[in-house]
């Protein structure tokens, strides 16, 4: 399945209307996946990888840098042959928050498949330079917000190429015997 512009927006609409908690998170860290920058790592470094068809929404946009890459350039299922596009925030955190990519707006959860197949919300450690409250603190998210992320992401990895990045990291995170907790 073919995801559209439209069905992008209709996404980004849904999880406008739910937060992982009832206040701005970025209070709790002072926007760090935003704005981190220390001697070894930089905001310039941090690109967010989107989804297929995200592209699309960064086009015309003065506050995010959209490049692409292809599959020889970084690790991603070989069923991604059109390449990868990742953006970059130009003025943190004064981007254009109502097009921020799904993988922010779904931030700290991520999709994971097991090895039976079956589809899980999980909490995000992968390694970051930072450390989010929301996980370190193991902070509770909304119910709605878990709803909606688990609902998205469903519907989401009916793409196939989705679904193979969600499947090439799973069992990545299951080689390497990363422990992760359940959400959904």
């Amino acid at each position: 399945m073919e995801i559209s512009k439209e069905q992008i927006e209709k996404i980004h609409k849904v999880l406008n209307r739910v937060s992982p908690v009832d206040y701005d998170c970025g209070k709790l860290c002072g926007e760090i996946c935003c704005l981190y920058d220390d001697e070894d790592y930089s905001n310039d470094d941090l690109l967010i990888y989107l989804l297929p068809g995200e592209e699309l929404l960064y086009e015309n946009s003065e506050s995010f840098e959209l490049k692409h890459f292809s599959i020889k350039e970084i690790d991603y299922p070989y069923s991604w042959k059109d390449g990868v596009y990742t953006v970059k925030c130009l003025n943190p955190p004064n981007c254009q928050r109502e097009i921020r990519p799904i993988q922010c707006r779904t931030f700290p959860l991520i999709p994971h498949i097991d090895t039976d197949n079956h589809f899980y919300l999980i909490f995000d450690d992968s390694e970051y330079p930072y450390e989010c409250p929301l996980i370190k603190d193991n902070i509770p998210l909304n119910e709605e917000f878990i709803n909606q992320t688990y609902k998205v992401w469903r519907f989401l990895l009916k793409n196939k190429l989705i679904y193979d990045l969600v499947d090439m990291d799973s069992r990545k995170r299951e080689n390497k015997k990363i422990k992760y907790k359940k959400i959904k």
